[in-house]
């Protein structure tokens, strides 16, 4: 119990505190507001670029995937992002920050806090089909999110709304993360039909290690970036948006993600799923916001300022959350 509480918060902390450091620097004028909209840009358009090639790129096999966990991962995130869905469009009115809490139903920070969770939980089973689920999950989070972002800001230059099936369709083709994905998947793929050759490994290894290390530097200055942005005087105005936000991403989409994996695949016909699934299943639904959330809601006229305060919050009660969410699964035998 106590090992699985220090794990949330030495997995959770390191987030707040690097943030801290942006927002110590804004208000020491180390940074100003320049610094943190062409830092914003940078990551959105470079780092995380970047990062999803490398993550992508990194993957040994298609033949290790085990398809029926991805399967019921990608139904899971489906069904959170159409619940999510239902609220903005009853309940939210601002089209800025419609997006931005509809990300918060679906979309978690798997790569930097729900790979190492499965490892934690499991051990070296769970590290592996986590890595090999992010080739899907994270992609599609992103597919996602620029349908959440783009949907409800369909509006050009003059004025004039655009059809919204085109618009979210050029919103998927020139999103960077998208564009990494997709030039990482292709390598995979490509990759038999040339011995199995990479860039990681041959005589061209300096690229991927320039890929590797502007990937690797995206999620932690884009925290710094949020910390110089970073406003305790909008808690109060923001609080309501805040609170949905907080409850869907750290209570409903663990509670709704680990229902359907736990009951729906026996139902179709499915074998129940191993302890190693089900903890690289959790970390997919449990976990805070996506860092990468706020670059992309600052470059897609998204409520940035929102976008932050949800990463904020997610990571500062997903400290508990995850600790009585592995806890009550232990306890019942899931993990």
């Amino acid at each position: 119990m106590l090992s699985d509480l220090l794990f949330s918060i030495n997995a959770v902390f390191p987030i707040i505190l690097v943030a801290s450091f942006g927002f110590i620097a804004r208000k020491l004028n180390i940074i100003d507001d320049a610094f943190v909209k062409s830092g914003n840009k940078f990551c959105f358009r470079f780092g995380f670029f970047a990062m999803m090639f490398v993550n992508i790129y990194k993957i040994e096999s298609l033949d290790k995937i085990r398809w029926n966990v991805v399967l019921f991962a990608v139904i899971s995130v489906l069904a959170l992002f159409f619940i999510g869905l239902f609220w903005i469009v009853f309940f939210e009115k601002d089209p800025r920050q419609k997006g931005v809490i509809h990300q918060a139903f679906y979309r978690s920070n798997y790569a930097t806090i729900g790979i190492p969770l499965a490892f934690n939980i499991v051990g070296e089973e769970g590290l592996l089909l986590a890595s090999l689920i992010s080739a899907f999950s994270v992609p599609a989070f992103n597919i996602l999110a620029v349908i959440s972002l783009s949907a409800f800001s369909r509006t050009e230059s003059n004025g004039k709304k655009t059809n919204l099936f085109i618009h979210i369709l050029k919103e998927i083709v020139k999103n960077p993360l998208i564009q990494g994905v997709a030039l990482g998947m292709f390598c995979v793929i490509i990759r038999p039909f040339f011995g199995g050759w990479r860039f990681s490994t041959g005589n061209l290894k300096f690229i991927f290690k320039a890929f590797e290390a502007l990937g690797s530097i995206a999620p932690w200055f884009s925290l710094i970036i949020l910390g110089g942005q970073f406003k305790f005087s909008s808690v109060k105005r923001l609080l309501p948006q805040i609170s949905v936000s907080v409850f869907a991403r750290l209570i409903l989409a663990p509670a709704v993600g680990m229902l359907i994996c736990i009951f729906l695949p026996p139902i179709f016909g499915f074998p129940s799923f191993s302890s190693a699934e089900y903890a690289s299943l959790f970390g997919l639904f449990a976990t805070s916001e996506a860092v990468a959330s706020i670059s992309m809601a600052d470059q897609m006229n998204g409520d940035s300022e929102l976008a932050g305060q949800i990463l904020v919050w997610t990571t500062v009660f997903s400290s508990l959350t995850l600790f009585l969410f592995v806890a009550f699964f232990r306890h019942i035998g899931i993990f």
